[in-house]
């Protein structure tokens, strides 16, 4: 009897338990869906976007980045060079915007706007022409995601409240009643504004409103960079996207090596402490630059490429990228006589998954080519085609595959229904892939190049949205080894090149 009674007390445990967790989970119908009526508390549906007590926010609310370079010129100089800076003129976006607002009929607009221009939404000066299909953007609205931006963020709206319980599509609430500029900083002053400190700027949820994108009717993730991060051994050793994002590329390499926040660095060559503004009086052990780069090289320079300022962000995001992962590759023959290229990705200093954001577009793809002693093809796959485009079916490619409704693959966001394959690569991850060829020739030299590739479009993609005016879209190479094996007493070992070989490399680089 007893054990009957223990059955149904946690029978009436369990049911329990799933009612609450039913309660938690899926999408919350109250604000899905492309038709929702804005609200008081939601007036620029379908993004989360809103002000503090619902305030009416103007121009006037915001100042212009030229204003906050008067004190913070280093911050300044980071952010114009910035793909914050170019949040909305990015052509690319503006092309997807567009093709995205017509096949929607206008209902994506605050949902895309709500990240990309936010003072434009918020003020009611950015717009879309359905007749012309063109943008009216007040100058102001147009700068993108500005300093006063981030710094008027006083908080974030109630997970109960989003879309999926979590944070995305522009769900930070924005102070412009006052002109309190909120930060990261305790005991800060100004003499031109008031200071808050804020704890939200201080954790990754700041960044997680427009870094994690919900598909609004049916909750499909359709960016998850801090998704990605949130399960990863960097949130585990509580290390935040604004750690290497607005640090220094050695910066965030060397978090990833250690797994230790900037704080706890001794090499002052790192030059992470300093005061916070040309005014500022006290120092502090961590003082942000607002370069905010990640892995896109393209936008940048192409946005104004004599520009130095916009050029050395290109630069920078190559470098990210090239220190992004460890490449391990391996050769051995086969019991028939074929051969087996081992090769190993490991994404080693990512705090999110490889590639991360609109993964159906970006591409990490894996390029092989073997060749015998005298320089004859064995094996080759990944290489681009006389399109800059290289055939998927034939690649190891690091992406994701969506669908909409009825099953057929899109890059459009708006259209995804769910996403079918993943193959990107999580945070301190591997990926490991076998290449099998045959040595045709009997050469007894194999000659290996791998190359880990990564471009932020397909050409053709991108060829679709811009036309003559597109441009070609580069690829990095994230990491690269060449190896040469060769027959040894039976056994195929690796070939170490002479001192001679070596300097001549080093004179033909």
């Amino acid at each position: 009897m007893r054990k009957i009674a223990s059955i149904f007390s946690f029978l009436i445990l369990l049911i329990t338990f799933n009612a609450l967790n039913a309660a938690s989970v899926g999408i919350n119908q109250d604000v899905a869906g492309l038709d929702t009526t804005p609200t008081i508390d939601r007036p620029f549906a379908p993004s989360m976007l809103r002000t503090k007590d619902n305030h009416k926010a103007t121009l006037d609310s915001f100042e212009n980045p030229e204003v906050c370079a008067g004190c913070h010129p280093k911050q300044y100089e980071g952010w114009r060079g910035s793909m914050h800076s170019n949040a909305w003129n990015d052509p690319i976006f503006l092309a997807e915007f567009k093709k995205g607002l017509k096949a929607t009929d206008g209902k994506i607009f605050n949902l895309c706007a709500g990240c990309h221009s936010p003072i434009g939404v918020l003020t009611g000066t950015v717009s879309w022409d359905k007749k012309t299909n063109e943008f009216n953007i007040s100058e102001k609205a147009a700068r993108g995601v500005t300093c006063d931006v981030c710094h008027s963020i006083s908080g974030a709206v109630p997970l109960k409240d989003t879309l999926t319980s979590e944070h995305g599509n522009a769900s930070h609430i924005i102070d412009t009643a006052t002109h309190i500029k909120y930060g990261p900083l305790k005991n800060s002053k100004s003499p031109y504004h008031e200071t808050q400190y804020s704890e939200l700027h201080t954790r990754a949820n700041l960044c997680a409103s427009c870094h994690n994108i919900i598909h609004p009717v049916n909750g499909t993730g359709i960016e998850r960079t801090y998704d990605e991060w949130r399960v990863s051994p960097y949130a585990q050793n509580g290390i935040i996207c604004q750690d290497c994002h607005m640090n220094s590329v050695e910066v965030a390499i060397q978090i990833a090596k250690t797994l230790k926040r900037p704080e706890t660095f001794e090499n002052h060559k790192a030059r992470l402490s300093g005061k916070a503004s040309t005014l500022g009086t006290e120092r502090y052990s961590v003082v942000h630059s607002h370069e905010f780069v990640g892995g896109n090289v393209i936008i940048s320079s192409l946005m104004a490429p004599n520009s130095l300022r916009k050029r050395k962000h290109a630069n920078i995001a190559k470098k990210r990228l090239q220190n992004a992962t460890e490449l391990t590759i391996g050769l051995s023959q086969r019991k028939d006589g074929l051969f087996k290229l081992d090769v190993d990705v490991f994404n080693s200093g990512a705090g999110h998954n490889l590639p991360t954001s609109l993964t159906q577009v970006r591409h990490i793809w894996i390029e092989v080519t073997v060749t015998d002693k005298i320089g004859r093809i064995l094996f080759e796959t990944g290489k681009l085609d006389n399109h800059n485009d290289f055939n998927e079916e034939e690649t190891i490619v690091f992406k994701t595959w969506a669908v909409d409704s009825k099953g057929r693959e899109t890059h459009d966001p708006w259209s995804i229904n769910h996403i079918v394959r993943d193959t990107t690569i999580p945070p301190k991850g591997h990926s490991k892939h076998d290449f099998v060829f045959n040595n045709k020739y009997n050469s007894n030299q194999l000659n290996v190049d791998v190359k880990l590739n990564y471009r932020s479009a397909t050409q053709h993609f991108v060829d679709s949205l811009l036309g003559d005016d597109a441009p070609t879209i580069p690829t990095i190479t994230m990491n690269h080894f060449s190896k040469s094996f060769t027959l040894q007493n039976s056994k195929w070992k690796e070939k170490i090149k002479t001192y001679e070989s070596l300097e001549s490399e080093l004179i033909n680089y």
